[in-house]
């Protein structure tokens, strides 16, 4: 056996079948409660006026889909990818979409308001990812709406990250780590005091002046 056969088994060994399931050019004729749709590719899949509660639907794919005025209640769509997919008229409430991304969607800006995940890093990747979904329909409305929740997660997150005494910001930003994402938050409270990061300029706006802690080496020891 030549080497080259030997590097192909090893490849081999290395990736395993991710078991998603692909359902194509289907339709849902009925409401779904508490199903597992989890790790699923749906491509062109139809649905309209349908119910959906509680429905598992982590790591799925939905590409061109079509699902008009459903509603979603306590869906879980962890980790799903929406592509050129139309939620035209759907509601949505109690669903979670941490580390979901949407691209080409059409879905209801009022999503940011009630969908949102909690911690400020997740939320800031979720706004982040509507913004450019809008944008790219041309949707300068909803893009603005996404741009204000995103800016307002991104400050929050920066403060917490070198500030917060928090477990999980304090395991993860830690000595050099803290103080470079010091130095991000003071550039963006400078760009926000400056440019207003889009909404206004520093001549219409109070002066805030930043107070960090006395000793950096107080903090940066935590």
């Amino acid at each position: 056996m030549d080497n080259r056969s030997l590097v192909q088994q090893g490849i081999q060994a290395v990736f395993s079948d991710s078991n998603r399931i692909k359902i194509e050019d289907k339709k849902i004729d009925a409401d779904l409660a508490a199903d597992n749709l989890s790790n699923r590719l749906f491509v062109r899949l139809v649905a309209k006026e349908k119910g959906f509660t509680k429905v598992d639907f982590k790591y799925s794919i939905f590409d061109t889909c079509y699902l008009r005025q459903c509603t979603f209640d306590g869906c879980d769509f962890t980790g799903c990818r929406f592509l050129g997919t139309s939620l035209y008229g759907s509601k949505f409430s109690g669903c979670r979409f941490d580390y979901a991304t949407f691209e080409r969607t059409v879905v209801a800006s009022d999503l940011l308001n009630i969908c949102c995940p909690a911690p400020e890093n997740l939320k800031m990747k979720f706004a982040r990812s509507l913004r450019v979904n809008y944008q790219q329909l041309g949707d300068v409305q909803a893009a603005n709406m996404a741009i204000h929740v995103e800016l307002d997660a991104t400050k929050e997150h920066l403060w917490k990250a070198w500030r917060s005494n928090d477990w999980y910001y304090r395991q993860k930003y830690r000595n050099w780590k803290r103080f470079k994402v010091f130095f991000e938050w003071l550039g963006f409270k400078l760009l926000d005091w400056i440019w207003g990061n889009g909404e206004s300029s520093l001549f219409n706006r109070p002066i805030q002046k930043a107070h960090p802690p006395a000793s950096f080496g107080t903090w940066l020891a935590q």
